[in-house]
């Protein structure tokens, strides 16, 4: 397959008092000549005709001695050359959060206790379906609480906290 691709973006980076503020936009377009898509027919990926990716991609991170946040977005628009129709399986939309927060607490036993708070929310847009379907978004949350003195650490995680229910993969035939 022939591969033609091309983005251009803009970064800006600052301190602003304790934080650190970076940011990224990036603009997209990527033309495949014959990509490979799943086939619900044959059960895998077969070729297909030429396809066109064009979209955004844009983050946000701000960063301090007890704190990081980090918020990443993605929008693309993906169809087939010839018929203008959306690829299935790939989402129109990508949201994710990725922060975290710690304080040393009053010294145990004479050293310094860090605490870490984490959590991150992930959301995915809707994806496109075989026969013009669209699948159902998903929305997932996971926490995590860390202590942490010298070198030992005690974390508890917790994934999909909302016990969202989704496909992995989801198909229409």
């Amino acid at each position: 397959a022939a591969i033609e691709s091309g983005e251009a973006g803009v970064a800006y980076h600052r301190q602003v008092g304790p934080l650190v503020l970076t940011a990224r936009s990036v603009f997209f377009r990527t033309h495949v000549d014959r990509d490979l898509v799943f086939s619900e027919t044959v059960g895998r990926n077969v070729l297909s005709g030429g396809t066109t990716r064009t979209g955004w991609i844009g983050s946000v991170r701000a960063t301090s001695d007890h704190f990081d946040s980090a918020l990443g977005a993605t929008l693309v628009r993906s169809s087939f050359d010839e018929t203008n129709r959306l690829v299935p399986y790939v989402p129109d939309v990508v949201l994710r959060d990725d922060t975290s927060a710690s304080i040393i607490a009053p010294a145990v036993f004479g050293h310094d206790l860090r605490i870490i708070m984490g959590g991150a929310l992930t959301w995915v847009g809707r994806r496109a379906l075989p026969y013009g379907e669209r699948s159902n978004d998903i929305l997932t949350l996971d926490l995590s609480l860390t202590f942490k003195m010298l070198e030992y650490q005690l974390g508890l995680s917790a994934t999909n906290v909302f016990d969202t229910q989704y496909r992995l993969g989801e198909y229409n035939y």
